[in-house]
């Protein structure tokens, strides 16, 4: 398949609302998408804040200068915005999106804006507005230490509006060779809070991230304005209208493509 094509193939899906149950053997395959590319996230050397803003652990970079998503189903460069949670009372409801209906303690959303508009405010207006990675992440009873950093934030936001500089490692869980050569959905969807606008291309990893059950236990401490923990801040998977298509990615990393053709 012609690669250049096949982003703008997904920009022409219809969008649905989001989250939703995904059936993988129900997805049409694709496996010749040009490989995400992560810029500028873990490596960045300006501070973040880490926010409790009464529903959920909310992070941002202080700098102008962001970190850039590419690649994939993308058309063009899409600039990082803020990173959230999703999360529940117990270990397998606290994800917004099921993948052959499998939950998980909780979910983490990237989002980002198209370069080609001015700001997150303005992207929200259109159709290819935003692009959201999600990752799952399963509780285990091991700490994953790549959580540490992000671990001391959440430990002193527990009251809502209650904010922590933190540096750029607390996104070091993400690096991984799954980043680049893990599979994943990709669907035209919209946002899962208020207004609920279709303007996003989720992508969704398959394979979850693992973090300890006291780190994420954290998330549950965190309280909202009323003082009384978050226990619950998940949309309901919503129904596929018709016309609908997800999309499994399954990606080919770059020195494997050209290896296969030598």
């Amino acid at each position: 398949m012609n690669t250049t094509k096949m982003p703008e193939q997904i920009s022409r899906l219809r969008a649905s609302q989001s989250p939703i149950a995904i059936s993988l053997s129900r997805c049409p395959k694709w496996s010749s998408l040009d490989p995400l590319q992560f810029k500028g996230y873990w490596d960045n050397e300006v501070m973040g804040i880490l926010l409790n803003n009464g529903s959920t652990a909310y992070f941002t970079f202080e700098s102008e200068v962001k970190p850039i998503l590419r690649g994939g189903p993308l058309l063009g460069e899409y600039i990082f915005e803020q990173m959230h949670f999703h999360w529940s009372v117990d270990n397998f409801s606290g994800c917004e999106h099921l993948l052959d209906g499998q939950g998980y303690a909780a979910e983490c959303h990237f989002v980002h804006y198209n370069s080609k508009y001015e700001s997150m405010e303005a992207a929200v207006g259109h159709s290819d507005g935003l692009a959201v990675v999600g990752f799952l992440l399963e509780a285990v009873d091991a700490p994953n230490p790549r959580f540490d950093k992000l671990v001391q934030g959440l430990e002193v936001i527990k009251k809502s509006e209650h904010s922590v500089r933190v540096t750029s490692e607390s996104l070091a869980w993400m690096e991984s060779d799954d980043l680049q050569e893990g599979n994943y959905v990709t669907y035209k969807g919209s946002l899962t809070t208020p207004p609920y606008t279709e303007c996003v291309t989720w992508i969704i990893y398959e394979k979850p991230i693992q973090v300890g059950n006291e780190q994420l236990g954290l998330l549950r401490e965190l309280q909202g304005p009323d003082s009384i923990p978050i226990e619950r801040n998940v949309r309901p998977t919503q129904r596929h209208p018709p016309g609908h298509s997800v999309i499994y990615v399954k990606q080919v990393h770059e020195a494997k493509n050209l290896k296969s053709k030598l």
